[in-house]
C-alpha cells in the first residue's frame, strides 16, 4: 500500500494589503461625507481610487503574498461613485451661484432703466 504525501503548505500565510483596506475605508468615507455635506467627499474619493489602483498593482506583483483584491475593487467602485457624485454636486453648486448672480444683475439692471 502506498502512502499519500501530505499537502504542501506555503512557507508564508498571505496577508491582506493595507492599501486595499485603506481604499475601501476611504471609498466608504467619501460616500458618507457626500451625504453629510456636498463636495466634502471629493478628497477621500480621490484617495480611494489612487490607493485601490496601487493595491491592485501590489497584489498582482506579490506572487500570492498579498490578498485583498475584493477590498481594492470595493474601494475603487465606491471611490469612482463618490467622485462622479461629488463632481456633479460641485458643478451644480457653481451653476446655481452663476445663475443667482446673473439673475441679480438683471434685476438691478431693470430697476435702473426705469
Amino acid at each position: 500500500m502506498t502512502q499519500a504525501n501530505p499537502p504542501m503548505l506555503p512557507a508564508y500565510a498571505p496577508r491582506t494589503s493595507g492599501m486595499a483596506i485603506a481604499s475601501m475605508v476611504l471609498g466608504i468615507t467619501g460616500i458618507i461625507a457626500l451625504t453629510c455635506c456636498c463636495g466634502t467627499g471629493f478628497i477621500p474619493s480621490v484617495l480611494a481610487v489612487v490607493f485601490g489602483h496601487v493595491a491592485q498593482y501590489q497584489i498582482r506583483r506579490s506572487a500570492g503574498r498579498l490578498e485583498g483584491t475584493s477590498m481594492a475593487i470595493a474601494g475603487l467602485v465606491c471611490g469612482y461613485i463618490g467622485l462622479v457624485i461629488n463632481l456633479l454636486a460641485i458643478i451644480m453648486a457653481v451653476l446655481g451661484l452663476v445663475f443667482a448672480l446673473v439673475a441679480e444683475h438683471h434685476q438691478h439692471a431693470r430697476v435702473y432703466r426705469m
